[in-house]
């Protein structure tokens, strides 16, 4: 296929059918068997010819779109738009148009009624993490533990403000008991609304280099919704914890990957 531009939704959904395709900013993938050939050339993950006077929704930024992300990934279908904008505590308005951009990225599916009945979790995921990210959206402060994470865990056991612990130790509460994440927890992130507060209350000291702990101030108190206990320990959801993980440092990815994987095993729209 060829055109001007080529999402990254679209390219999922060629490469899912084994077709090739090319647009002008560069994305390119052309795959042959005979003669053996593989290329793949990566361009713009952004429509650059967007005409400026389309006043629909193009971007997830903000606190209204993830919320209405966030409530997707969390929540059942089939549900409708009031419903789904009265849990998300978002405006009928504001639901609808973020609704518009996912049906036209084909990751979600609608009912002629306008019912939400199909939801594509993992690309969701994926593709709100074009738009959000855990160090950019949030305001993030490494500081260091100097007693080790360990004790920091067993310090927020009995923590009496309000918090969740996300990224690598968010994996680790929804791995099944005989699985073991890909990478040993070395960053341990948490959700604070104070990060001087929870510096001060669990003795951690202000680092430039070789932090072990991140506390992080959230951009909306969203990041809390649907949190768990897991061992007198709260955690974010699972959806949470992979938008967190697919934007955070060093292997996180790879444990979002890995994150993902498990919850489709529970839930198939987990595997889209």
């Amino acid at each position: 296929m060829a055109a001007p531009y080529l999402s990254p939704r679209a390219r999922e959904l060629l490469a899912d059918a084994g077709a090739g395709w090319y647009d002008s900013t560069g994305n390119m993938r052309v795959r042959l068997d005979r003669p053996g050939l593989f290329v793949e050339r990566r361009g713009a993950d952004r429509d650059p010819y967007s005409d400026t006077k389309d006043r629909r929704l193009r971007s997830l930024r903000g606190r209204g779109a993830a919320r209405i992300v966030r409530s997707l990934l969390d929540d059942r279908v089939p549900i409708g738009v009031r419903e789904l904008a009265a849990r998300a505590e978002v405006s009928a308005a504001t639901g609808s148009r973020v609704l518009e951009l996912l049906v036209r990225e084909d990751l979600i599916e609608r009912s002629r009624e306008g019912a939400v009945v199909a939801v594509s979790k993992r690309s969701l995921v994926h593709r709100w993490a074009q738009d959000y990210g855990l160090t950019t959206t949030n305001n993030a402060v490494p500081v260091l533990a100097p007693r080790g994470i360990d004790r920091v865990l067993r310090d927020l056991a009995d923590y009496r403000r309000l918090y969740a612990l996300t990224g690598a130790a968010a994996l680790r509460a929804h791995l099944p008991p005989d699985a073991a994440a890909v990478a040993p927890l070395a960053l341990l992130a948490v959700f604070v609304d104070d990060a001087v507060t929870a510096q001060q209350e669990l003795k951690l000291r202000p680092t430039d280099r070789g932090s072990n702990v991140l506390l992080i101030e959230p951009f909306d108190q969203v990041v809390y919704r649907e949190s768990i206990v897991r061992d007198r320990l709260r955690h974010v959801s699972p959806g949470q914890g992979a938008a967190d993980l697919l934007t955070g440092p060093g292997r996180s990815p790879e444990e979002g990957r890995q994150l993902m994987d498990v919850l489709a095993t529970k839930d198939k729209e987990w595997a889209q």
